[in-house]
């Protein structure tokens, strides 16, 4: 009975050490580089939802979207078949004329150094959709970086730069 109760606390502490390990990872996204639609991207995201966001097109528009500590979600999702690490993040941001505007970004890391790297981002104006901006149906109807401001995406591989998960 005693040797009974030694495995199941030795198991119940492995198993604590093991979750923490496991709530610690994936705990921050971070990178930089031009956009699959070729804008400027810096961003660093964390669990506990601070870090920052910058998106800078260069189609004439001027279209800029600045978040600084404005992260509403920081999620963990499962890696994608091949194994690549995966995260998803809402944010409350601002634009170049500094109107809330909201954005939603879903990251995979195909591991290094990056190249098939991806980011898929989402803006729109619609507080409706503050939490859910590829719910947005205006959203894909334009892609950012091409002439229009939001509602937009950008969607694919990263270009000269990096996704990085930690």
């Amino acid at each position: 009975m005693r040797t009974r109760l030694l495995q199941s606390a030795a198991a119940a502490v492995a198993l604590v050490i093991i979750t923490a390990g496991t709530a610690f990872a994936l705990s921050q996204t971070n990178g930089s580089g031009r956009s699959h639609e070729g804008a400027s991207v810096g961003f660093n995201a964390k669990a506990n939802l601070k870090g920052n966001f910058t998106y800078t097109s260069h189609d004439g528009t001027g279209f800029q979207v600045k978040c600084r500590d404005g992260y509403t979600r920081y999620q963990r999702q499962q890696p994608t078949t091949q194994g690549a690490l995966r995260t998803h993040v809402t944010a409350t941001c601002t634009d170049k004329q500094r109107k809330t505007i909201y954005m939603e970004v879903y990251f995979v890391d195909r591991g290094e150094p990056g190249v098939r790297d991806v980011e898929r981002i989402f803006f729109t104006y619609d507080p409706v959709f503050a939490l859910d901006a590829n719910g947005d149906p205006e959203v894909y109807q334009t892609a950012c970086n091409t002439g229009a401001n939001a509602p937009c995406n950008d969607r694919g591989i990263i270009q000269a730069g990096n996704v990085q998960i930690h």
